[in-house]
């Protein structure tokens, strides 16, 4: 994974723009930053002494370490942690700015070069039409290919600072999205063939606030809408002392391939996220009245428990296993 201001780099650039733009149904955001934090800092409290030290030397070489990581660092948060924290979001940071937003200059945007999903498909409860599966593409490199490309550059001790430091925020990020799970599955259907935005587009209400929100923000959210470090602190704590989140009590954690990783996810997708009894509206039948707004289905509570449960479970074994990742590479 070569970053190099080079001619070379203009024409990975370019290839790496036109990857975007056929994978744009997966350039959905995946966990908000509280959930990406979260599992940083799930990973950070387990490294030790030497090896927060040979990170933060790392992330010091990143061209963004002053500009985006070290930025805005919380009164009483020790700089180190926080950067570490910021790296697992910095992916996110450098997508271009959406209408509305201040400029990003290509400087920061030019990073924006991989797909943060895979989206698996599967078929929708009642469709029977297995060819929908069999011809289906992903196109390539996906999110698995790049979390282990972004591993191995890692631990490449030849590789540039730069480009490790950069890898080593694309394997930060990755290990989050990777781990929630409508980052893995992608609905098929006979309207939409080639999925459709990663539940982005399916729409019921929350009953905790009573509003409309589709799957994807709501699965997003599931970590906590406060980007405070207090919030991210706190929540690490609530997960590191839950005995049934220990390492021996989940024994999928034994499971050391990305790709049996992210079948976890498009598993909890489909069974619990998708499930039978579950009811939504598809976003364009609600933009042109189709289906009026108070015929959007409301989400039980008892989905939202599960819900919960679920994403507690996936941010602790992403920490545990960036944990891992990173010990050996340090």
């Amino acid at each position: 994974m070569k970053f190099e201001t080079t001619a070379r780099c203009s024409i990975k650039v370019l290839f790496a723009t036109l990857i975007a733009m056929m994978v744009s149904p997966l350039s959905a955001s995946a966990w908000n930053s509280v959930g990406h934090r979260t599992v940083a800092e799930l990973a950070w409290r387990k490294l030790d002494k030497n090896e927060r030290r040979a990170v933060s030397d790392l992330l010091k070489q990143h061209p963004h370490y002053k500009q985006l990581l070290a930025a805005n660092v919380p009164e009483g948060v020790d700089t180190d942690e926080w950067v570490f924290l910021t790296a697992a979001v910095w992916p996110d940071l450098v997508r271009p700015a959406k209408p509305g937003q201040p400029h990003k200059p290509d400087s920061i945007t030019k990073y924006d070069l991989y797909p943060h999903a895979v989206g698996y498909p599967f078929l929708k409860h009642g469709e029977t039409n297995r060819a929908l599966l069999e011809n289906f593409f992903i196109a390539q490199p996906d999110a698995e290919m790049v979390l282990s490309n972004s591993i191995a550059t890692l631990k490449n001790r030849k590789a540039s600072a730069h480009d490790r430091a950069v890898s080593l925020c694309w394997a930060l990020h990755l290990f989050g999205d990777l781990h929630q799970p409508l980052h893995a599955a992608n609905i098929v259907t006979k309207e939409r063939p080639r999925g459709d935005r990663l539940g982005g587009n399916h729409i019921a209400i929350d009953p905790r606030s009573g509003k409309q929100i589709n799957f994807h923000s709501l699965w997003d959210q599931l970590p906590g809408v406060n980007p405070s470090y207090k919030t991210v602190a706190s929540l690490a704590d609530e997960l590191r002392a839950d005995a049934n989140l220990k390492p021996s009590a989940m024994p999928e954690y034994r499971k050391k391939t990305i790709a049996a990783w992210v079948q976890e996810s498009f598993r909890d997708a489909v069974n619990v996220a998708y499930s039978k009894d579950v009811q939504y509206v598809h976003a364009d039948d609600l933009e042109s009245g189709k289906i009026a707004a108070s015929e959007v289905p409301a989400l039980k509570a008892e989905y939202i428990d599960d819900a919960q449960k679920i994403a507690r479970r996936r941010l602790v074994l992403a920490g545990e296993r960036l944990k891992d990742e990173l010990k050996r590479a340090f």
